[in-house]
């Protein structure tokens, strides 16, 4: 069973994302912040991150770039596409960047694709 952390500062995306990922199978659990997604890698292993990009302290940016080794896949949401965050993302090497509102089939599609990365 893969393990997976939710990260989102919106209490209702992560309960969407939670109950989906569940349902597929996956070891689930949640932070409702960057600071939090942080403080659970560092006494945790996952095998895949799926973050919000725009939170408030920390974006899911900075939290990939911080990610101590070796870093989990990290599938990076967002419904603000910044030319120059999705560009450091790519540069942090995000597994993959997806655009809110996305269709569950492909979350569940890139969750699988990035476990075997993993």
């Amino acid at each position: 069973m893969s393990r997976l952390l939710v990260v989102d500062d919106e209490l209702g995306m992560r309960e969407t994302l939670t109950d989906i990922l569940e349902t597929a199978g996956h070891k689930v659990d949640v932070a409702a912040n960057g600071r939090l997604a942080l403080d659970r890698l560092a006494v945790e292993d996952y095998d895949v991150v799926v973050m919000d990009v725009r939170m408030p302290e920390l974006d899911g940016v900075s939290v990939l770039q911080r990610m101590g080794p070796p870093p989990p896949q990290v599938i990076l949401m967002t419904a603000y596409a910044l030319d120059e965050q999705l560009a450091q993302a790519v540069d942090a090497d995000a597994f993959a960047v997806v655009q809110k509102p996305f269709p569950v089939r492909m979350l569940l599609q890139l969750v699988e694709r990035a476990v075997v990365a993993a």
